[in-house]
């Protein structure tokens, strides 16, 4: 039953039927911005299917880099390389440009992530790092830390970087509809498993979903931006 709820769920991940499509309808608008001005060689840290390739442009050479047990045993996918964010086995200012989409919370010890990072890049080189802010712990236990604008600007700070760009990304609106919907689908969710009667109402969860995500979004294109909660961050980061 919960396979086959899955799969249904996974094909509705550009609609808004989906309880995440705040943070899944932009996507490949994202990876577009995040790769299309890329040039050299570009790392991706924490490839996972290695999506941004894509999207980089025909002269960039492109290295997929992951932890080995998150490849084997979560993703089933092969890097071009195995390797620790941590400990990167590449040598100093060997590197053009670097990504780093949605990991370093699920990095234990991000700073000396960033300080390898920092170390690899050559001086002027580009991290390309996106990060969730106001979103429900997931691939636990592996999910460690959330940061604000403020604290990713320090870290660059900390690291010799400089903000070359900031991105916030979600209306307040839109934060607070994708995490309501998260966390209706996740008590349903629980109510299968636990065979509880009101699990019936899975039946209704699609159009509720569906209500929640579309008056969201009429009422972010009704007010001004405002980025006081936004569901994700994008920044660039520049070596100094």
């Amino acid at each position: 039953m919960m396979v086959r709820l899955k799969k249904l769920v996974d094909g509705l991940r550009q609609t808004p039927f989906h309880p995440q499509w705040f943070a899944l309808k932009d996507e490949r608008p994202n990876l577009e911005a995040s790769c299309a001005q890329l040039h050299g060689t570009v790392l991706d840290v924490g490839c996972a299917e290695g999506k941004p390739k894509a999207f980089l442009p025909s002269g960039a050479s492109y290295i997929g880099l992951d932890y080995y047990a998150t490849a084997t045993d979560w993703y089933k996918t092969r890097p071009d390389v195995f390797g620790d964010a941590q400990a990167l086995p590449f040598a100093d200012n060997s590197i053009d440009h670097a990504l780093l989409l949605d990991v370093i919370e699920h990095i234990p010890e991000p700073d000396t992530s960033l300080a390898e990072l920092h170390r690899i890049l050559r001086p002027g080189g580009s991290l390309t790092l996106q990060v969730p802010f106001l979103y429900p712990l997931h691939d636990e236990p592996l999910d460690f830390h959330r940061w604000t604008r403020h604290g990713l600007r320090r870290a660059a700070a900390r690291h010799g970087f400089s903000v070359n760009d900031e991105i916030a990304i979600g209306h307040p609106i839109e934060t607070a509809a994708l995490n309501g919907n998260i966390a209706l689908s996740k008590m349903i969710i629980n109510w299968l498993k636990g065979r509880n009667p009101l699990a019936l109402s899975v039946l209704v969860l699609p159009f509720l979903v569906f209500t929640v995500n579309c008056s969201a979004w009429l009422l972010a294109r009704l007010s001004r931006q405002d980025d006081m909660m936004p569901h994700t961050y994008r920044v660039i980061w520049i070596k100094n």
